[in-house]
């Protein structure tokens, strides 16, 4: 009854914690891919399978690869795609590619392709990334969940202009990815078939695992959690059970013409334990956490998000996640956020804590540091739990 009522009440505190107003920072990029897709009404299911044919690709090397989709039946498959033409490496791999009937102008046709993915990440925020990296005009964007997404965006191919509606699935260590491209003064016509032929597509097989081979770490006997091998875990010396903290930092080398390779931290994880019966309250307990921060010339400021995404079931007694954004002397800091989250179990609170350029600033670093954030988080097992069979 004693954890019960101190989280409670520890809830209450970390809303006022730091007395700031609970504005949105403007996120960039966020708002930037903040685009529905376009609705229209569908033919119906039936006449549609009538138009197409059901293909169905098995790649037995790599299940996760293995897809299916309705193609109309005036369509021809190129000869072209499989899986002996993927890369090892993370580069993109074409499946398969299907081309509508013959045009004056160009064909409309359909890619699917596979990426290896290095880390975790969802279908969404691949989807970004991929916009970004290659300048195309978004129209609309939709996640359906944290691996599969579509999107709807112009791009030019040989100097013809295309609307592209593609499908990102991601399957364990890949995305499977299917773009149908139709030229873009057609598309009004070609529309509906468009969307119906995407929403055809699907995966043949859930392939479950970790992107990223992963280390354990314990607590003693009282807690384990596991990382990823990229990140660097730094344990520091244990002292008394009351208090323990282990750090994971991912590091970049970076080197120019002029200077000896140097380390960069681009994110910071940081997981305490802390026994109940090492201060009197949860509040304690965060107010060190903010004078902690306030040492490192670093303060909270804004709160950008209250997170309800962290679902553990019956593991933890609470489960708390805020989103600040981090601000100090604006000379050494760029823009950040700190991401924390408060649990409780049995006499042990979990204090974790993730530091990480912003989505605006790098939206490719923050999107890593934040799905290894939530991964690791995922991942910590009380012992009672870590110890059934």
């Amino acid at each position: 009854m004693k954890v019960f009522s101190l989280v409670i009440a520890g809830a209450f505190f970390l809303t006022a914690l730091f007395a700031v107003p609970q504005t949105i920072f403007a996120q960039k990029i966020t708002e930037q891919f903040k685009k529905p897709m376009p609705e229209f009404e569908l033919t119906s299911q039936a006449e549609f399978e009538k138009q197409t044919n059901l293909l169905s690709k098995e790649f037995k090397q790599d299940e996760a690869l293995s897809y299916e989709i309705r193609i109309p039946k005036n369509w021809t498959e190129s000869g072209k795609g499989g899986l002996s033409e993927i890369s090892v490496s993370n580069i993109l791999g074409e499946l398969g590619k299907f081309y509508g009937p013959p045009n004056i102008d160009e064909r409309s046709k359909l890619v699917v392709e596979a990426v290896g993915l290095e880390y975790e990440m969802t279908a969404q925020q691949w989807f970004v990334q991929y916009l970004l990296a290659n300048g195309y005009n978004l129209q609309g964007l939709k996640a359906y969940d944290n691996d599969n997404a579509e999107a709807l965006y112009v791009l030019i191919d040989n100097g013809i202009s295309f609307a592209v509606r593609a499908m990102a699935r991601v399957n364990s260590k890949r995305v499977v990815f299917a773009q149908h491209y139709v030229p873009i003064d057609r598309w009004h016509d070609e529309k509906v078939a468009q969307a119906q032929i995407l929403q055809s597509f699907q995966l043949k097989k859930d392939i479950q695992g970790f992107v990223e081979e992963m280390g354990v770490f314990q607590f003693l006997d009282l807690v384990e959690l596991q990382y990823p091998k990229s990140w660097s875990l730094k344990a520091l010396p244990i002292r008394t059970v009351d208090r323990m903290q282990v750090e994971l930092l991912n590091t970049a080398t970076v080197q120019n013409d002029y200077e000896k390779a140097k380390t960069r931290l681009d994110g910071q994880i940081d997981f305490n334990l802390v026994s109940i019966f090492a201060s009197e309250t949860l509040e304690e307990e965060l107010d060190w956490f903010r004078d902690s921060l306030a040492e490192k010339n670093m303060l909270l400021g804004d709160v950008l998000e209250v997170r309800d995404d962290f679902l553990f079931g019956d593991k933890f007694d609470f489960v708390d996640t805020q989103v600040y954004r981090a601000t100090g002397d604006v000379s050494k800091l760029v823009e950040h956020e700190l991401w924390l989250t408060i649990m409780s179990k049995d006499e042990y609170y979990y204090f974790v804590s993730l530091f990480t350029p912003s989505r605006d600033h790098d939206y490719f670093t923050w999107a890593r540091n934040t799905e290894t954030y939530k991964l690791v988080i995922s991942t910590i097992e009380p012992q009672e739990l870590a110890s059934l069979p």
